[in-house]
């Protein structure tokens, strides 16, 4: 698909950042994180079925945060989780890629398990937002108001970022101030709207 964008990182990287400049540049972006929670509230009933536990559900919704707390600290409830929520997501997000690839105009997709998984290996071209693994930590406990450890456990539970650096077709380093992360994303944007890249 030769329109489509894949922007991924590790978690507090500046992945949204960095889809907000395209936006703001007029450029139409779709995320899977946004994907995610819509089915996760589509399915809050079978999801509480399938944990044995009924307290994930919230005035109707699943309780992501309770979710969270279970996957973060049990391997074979984020296998489960992978398992059950994985296919659906790809699926409703390659019927929105598709549209948008209909408009011939490129475009984002926010995806933070790109290199996790091949489920979307050759789709499109795939873009890193890069911050070291100690950015990320001070981002995360900053952001998410998280101890040390709570916050490590979550970046730990994805691929290690130096790997992500050799399987990523573009890398945007997000090291230092957001203006020069902003400049950066906006000459790279403009490359791809001028179709150099």
């Amino acid at each position: 698909m030769k329109n489509t964008f894949f922007v991924s990182a590790s978690i507090a990287c500046g992945k949204s950042s960095f889809i907000k400049i395209a936006n703001s540049m007029g450029f139409e972006s779709l995320s899977a994180d946004e994907i995610t929670h819509e089915l996760l509230n589509e399915f809050a009933k079978e999801l509480a079925k399938l944990f044995e536990n009924p307290a994930l559900i919230k005035e109707d919704k699943i309780d992501r945060k309770a979710l969270g707390n279970l996957v973060f600290n049990d391997k074979n409830a984020k296998k489960k989780l992978e398992n059950f929520i994985h296919p659906k997501i790809k699926e409703r997000l390659l019927e929105k890629i598709q549209i948008l690839e209909q408009k011939n105009k490129p475009f984002f997709v926010e995806l933070p398990l790109f290199f996790e998984n091949n489920n979307y290996a050759n789709l499109g071209k795939s873009i890193l937002i890069y911050a070291s693994k100690e950015q990320s930590l001070e981002r995360l406990m900053q952001r998410e108001k998280l101890s040390k450890e709570e916050a490590l456990k979550r970046i730990e539970a994805q691929m290690d970022i130096e790997k992500k650096v050799a399987l990523a077709d573009f890398v945007i380093y997000n090291t230092s101030t957001y203006e020069n992360f902003k400049a950066e994303c906006i000459k790279f944007i403009e490359k791809i709207s001028k179709g150099e890249l």
